[in-house]
């Protein structure tokens, strides 16, 4: 049977007027860390003296955070209401909150207050600080076991990005006054294994995170998981 061309056509413009908006060909919606933009990360070893002495202190408040060991992340107000639920790219391998504070175990439940200097916008961040690892507050950090991304998680607003991180194997991070240090345990030969990005570098990403989300809203026996 001969087809009409005129129908070839339609069907063509379809495909590709999914595919201008980010739909495949079974209409999934592309994930959130699918083409990420690259990060201007600085290979090389630390610069003497910016790791400037300070102890990081866990914040607490009303808001929980809850990361299982699959990589499904919650994030649920002082009544219990889930205000995000969402997956990581990979199951947690290591984990972090606030400044620096290094978690024993990536999954798990956490507190997390409701007021942050990132909630209040750029007026909250300290521009020209000698240390700006204070302005990350009720932050929480999380490397996924494929190590391709860090999952940064901000229970205030409800807000995540995902940074992408330089190639390498068995990473760790260093958040020091000026800037966040990466360090690879295995990297292929001939590349390096340590790179770092100035907080500032960073900040336009942060910035991303103090935008509150929608208030949520409470379910009912027929509609646990309001849409609208």
């Amino acid at each position: 049977m001969r087809l009409d061309t005129r129908f070839l056509t339609r069907a063509a413009l379809a495909a590709a007027g999914l595919a201008g908006l980010g739909l495949g060909a079974q209409g999934r919606q592309p994930l959130a860390w699918e083409h990420p933009l690259p990060l201007d990360w600085l290979a090389g070893p630390s610069l003497a003296g910016t790791a400037a002495p300070w102890t990081p202190v866990a914040s607490s408040g009303p808001l929980r955070a809850e990361v299982s060991g699959d990589g499904t992340l919650r994030i649920m107000d002082g009544q219990g209401i889930v205000r995000l639920q969402a997956g990581l790219p990979g199951r947690p391998l290591k984990a972090w909150r606030d400044g620096g504070v290094v978690l024993s175990v990536p999954a798990g439940t956490w507190t997390f207050p409701t007021e942050t200097p990132l909630a209040q916008g750029l007026g909250g961040m300290g521009w020209c600080a000698a240390d700006f690892r204070p302005f990350l507050r009720g932050l929480l950090w999380i490397l996924e076991d494929g190590e391709g991304f860090l999952t940064v998680v901000h229970p205030a607003t409800a807000r995540v990005i995902h940074l992408p991180l330089p190639p390498g194997r068995d990473l760790s991070l260093r958040f020091l006054a000026d800037r966040l240090e990466v360090a690879a345990g295995e990297v292929d030969q001939g590349a390096p294994r340590q790179w770092s990005l100035p907080w500032m570098g960073l900040l336009p990403r942060l910035v991303a995170l103090g935008m509150a989300s929608d208030p949520a809203k409470a379910g009912s026996a027929l509609a646990p998981f309001p849409k609208e």
